[in-house]
């Protein structure tokens, strides 16, 4: 299978991490998605992993002449839509950074277009396949905590110097649907269980002139079987932390609690239930990689640790967490079915 690449605004690079296990793919291209877009990493990264990128000047130009089974999409951020059904429509598989899109429209639309041609749409969501939250999935589900009742969940970033599309909405998109919308599918991944209401709320203030980027969000979450959660994000994180984010997980159960956060630098698993006393780190599991698991799933072999519908429902959750937070109301979630809604 050959890979092209449409720009590199995230997280595009995680596509070459597992070039050793994936001995059947080519990397072949990459083009920029915007006028004067750098891409100067993913050159640097291809290089490393002995791979030379053809560089076209346009989407439609690398198309033409590549004919990639795999586009990896990662332009702005509220700009991937007409993109991914365009590779859609192509018959291309389609590995595309969060959010996949910032309206219902378009993520009906996209699940539509993927369900006709048969082709995959998978956003980045890199959380699933990070050592230390699957292996509280992994614990949750073999019943280390009991029910779960409450879900907990911190995103902190440094803000460094972020590109001039960040400043407008209209291209950043919403710091929920960037940044909280990793929490939601950390949220959704433990508990098994849907949304059904959401209060947000947002701040741009005092955001070291970021123009309408949103430095600070909240978000509140009932789901089914009367479970609670919450999201705190925030770009506050000292730029003299010891890493760029400070990212936590607490998961309550009936029997017990697990937490996932940074621990002396490094990320820990501490379990507190009848067997253990939360004082010892929990040995860490080792998932596959992300966009290993994408291509295996093409393959008809996934894990099954991820899947095109998760990425559906997590963009149609964020989507109405956003809404809520610029509405300032509580907004209602329908419970998508086979993402029909």
């Amino acid at each position: 299978m050959k890979v092209c690449f449409y720009g590199n605004t995230g997280h595009a690079l995680t596509a070459f991490f597992a070039k050793e296990k994936l001995t059947n793919l080519r990397y072949s291209a990459c083009c920029p998605s915007f006028p004067g877009e750098s891409l100067e990493k993913l050159h640097k990264t291809s290089n490393k992993y002995g791979i030379t990128l053809t560089q076209y000047s346009s989407l439609d130009e690398m198309l033409d002449s590549e004919k990639p089974d795999i586009l990896v999409v990662d332009n702005r951020f509220a700009e991937r839509y007409p993109v991914e059904k365009k590779a859609l429509l192509a018959g291309i598989h389609v590995y595309a950074d969060k959010p996949i899109a910032t309206n219902l429209s378009e993520l009906n639309d996209l699940y539509k277009t993927a369900k006709e041609t048969g082709s995959q749409l998978w956003a980045m969501h890199t959380t699933r396949y990070e050592p230390h939250y699957y292996t509280v999935r992994q614990l949750i589900q073999e019943g280390a905590i009991g029910r779960v009742r409450m879900v907990n969940c911190q995103k902190s970033y440094r803000l460094g110097i972020r590109p001039n599309f960040y400043k407008e909405r209209k291209t950043y998109g919403g710091t929920i649907l960037w940044v909280s919308i990793h929490a939601i599918d950390m949220i959704r991944m433990v508990t098994g269980k849907e949304c059904l209401s959401v209060y947000s709320a947002q701040s741009s203030a005092h955001n070291l002139g970021n123009g309408e980027m949103e430095i600070i969000t909240t978000s509140t979450f009932e789901l089914e079987d009367d479970i609670l959660a919450t999201v705190s994000t925030d770009y506050y994180r000292p730029s003299n932390a010891h890493s760029h984010d400070d990212d936590r997980l607490r998961v309550v159960g009936t029997e017990g609690i697990i937490e996932a956060a940074r621990r002396d630098g490094e990320h820990e698993v501490r379990l507190i239930n009848s067997s253990n006393n939360g004082f010892t780190p929990v040995e860490l599991l080792k998932p596959p990689m992300l966009f290993e698991d994408f291509v295996h799933t093409i393959e008809g072999r996934g894990s099954g640790i991820f899947s095109m519908d998760e990425t559906f429902i997590n963009a149609y959750t964020a989507i109405h967490s956003q809404e809520s937070a610029d509405k300032k109301a509580i907004v209602y979630l329908k419970q998508p079915s086979g993402f029909s809604i």
